[in-house]
């Protein structure tokens, strides 16, 4: 799959963000405002937006042979999103500047399609998605997404490939 398919589904992880920054507006004015609705509005698609790509891959990928010489959860990376779903409370006890974030955002995103892999992904996550990091037998280590738990890397044999660095069960 593109590099664009990836960085999507990272910056998408960022959705509830949005979310909860349109919570924080609306405490703030205490009223429904176009940017209350426009925040939620982009928050929901961008929740959405995980599944359709992952629709995506299943329709479009081929199922290939894998052999896995090791296998790791990479849940751990949640925290890291967890923290950013707090930073719009933050922000508005700080007073930071909206332009800001949206440089900040940015700047994330264009960091997000250099990286060749992402980190789990929390929605995914709530969904029952884990995230695994695999060696594969040639020593080529990639980020796994499937609804398995993973106990050994036996488990895996067939994957899709959603780019040179991320399968998918």
């Amino acid at each position: 799959m593109r590099n664009w398919l990836k960085t999507l589904l990272f910056v998408s992880s960022f959705s509830p963000t949005l979310l909860v920054l349109a919570g924080v507006r609306y405490y703030t004015i205490r009223t429904i405002d176009s940017l209350v609705i426009q925040l939620s509005i982009i928050s929901m698609f961008g929740m959405l937006l995980p599944f359709i790509i992952l629709a995506l891959v299943r329709r479009e990928a081929q199922r290939e042979r894998f052999s896995a010489k090791k296998v790791e959860s990479a849940d751990y990376y949640l925290l890291v999103f967890l923290a950013s779903y707090a930073s719009p409370v933050v922000m508005k006890i700080a007073e930071i500047d909206f332009l800001m974030a949206v440089i900040t955002i940015s700047l994330i995103f264009v960091v997000a399609w250099f990286v060749s892999n992402i980190p789990s992904h929390p929605i995914l996550y709530l969904f029952k998605f884990r995230f695994y990091k695999i060696e594969s037998s040639d020593g080529m280590v990639y980020t796994l997404i499937t609804k398995r738990v993973i106990r050994s890397p036996r488990d895996v044999n067939r994957v899709m490939k959603l780019t040179s660095s991320m399968l998918m069960e």
